[in-house]
């Protein structure tokens, strides 16, 4: 059986928590979890009714074979440095924190240990992958989120945007995923995502739109190149646990981890 642990009891590491204790008991023997906030790993334990254990980060890491980090960018690129050191394979759900400390990716390589990347909310992934394997021309995402949704980020704070004043919907940020994941570490992941699938960070460009109008989180992806255009769009219904996140973001994981199991499932 593979050992698998989990950084961040929030919305994703909970759902994960108990998701891997209800599917996979005959191929994953859960370790445990690794966060700051004990309020969390209480609330989690009493909604699962059962004692879970706890570790430091560097703990967790040396006692399992696969880690899912769900916590934050800057939490990502500590999993990262300490399963280089322990050869633990790893999941990132907080991709964003790879895409903005790109000294990592070389001593992956390296040390040959698995990143795996779960395609988050957004759809078109193998798309993307395929047209890189000819020539991209652009790769638009727009991100259409509810207010909700972007409160807090450190771009809104940073310009003073009072997202109260938004009578319908209001174009907030436009640039690279470079400079959106910056900007909303915990709002635009998908950025990351689609920036590691293609043509890098510094190329993808990234619209955000604030809007009053909508009640999900709406990606739209463009790609275009030699093979031609592409446009896809997805409507994801947020979190109930956080509106910041989507609920196929949480899926997204699961189905990552099929993958990792080779437990593919084809529907009838």
């Amino acid at each position: 059986m593979i050992k698998v642990g989990v950084v961040g009891c929030g919305a994703i590491g909970s759902h994960l928590v108990k998701a891997i204790l209800a599917r996979y008991k005959k191929t994953i023997s859960f370790c445990g979890v690794c966060e700051t906030d004990a309020g969390k790993v209480e609330n989690l334990k009493r909604s699962l009714k059962k004692a879970i254990r706890s570790y430091s980060l560097e703990e967790l890491v040396s006692r399992c074979d696969l880690v899912i980090e769900a916590a934050s960018g800057k939490t990502a690129v500590e999993v990262v440095k300490l399963a280089l050191r322990h050869n633990t394979d790893i999941m990132l759900m907080s991709v964003g924190g790879l895409l903005l400390n790109p000294q990592l990716l070389p001593k992956i390589r390296k040390k040959k240990i698995n990143v795996y990347v779960p395609s988050g909310a957004v759809a078109g992934l193998d798309a993307l992958k395929a047209a890189r394997m000819g020539k991209i021309f652009r790769v638009q995402l727009t991100t259409k989120k509810p207010l909700a949704g972007l409160s807090g980020a450190p771009y809104i704070n940073d310009n003073k945007i009072d997202l109260n004043k938004i009578k319908k919907e209001q174009i907030i940020f436009e640039g690279t995923a470079i400079e959106a994941v910056a900007g909303f570490p915990k709002n635009i992941n998908v950025a990351a995502v689609l920036s590691l699938a293609g043509i890098g960070a510094r190329k993808t460009r990234v619209r955000i739109v604030a809007s009053r109008l909508v009640k999900r989180n709406i990606h739209t992806l463009e790609i275009e190149g030699n093979f031609g255009k592409i446009v896809c769009c997805s409507e994801n219904v947020p979190s109930l646990e956080n509106p910041k996140t989507s609920k196929l973001a949480m899926l997204s994981a699961l189905a990552t981890l099929d993958g990792i199991l080779g437990d593919v499932r084809i529907g009838t």
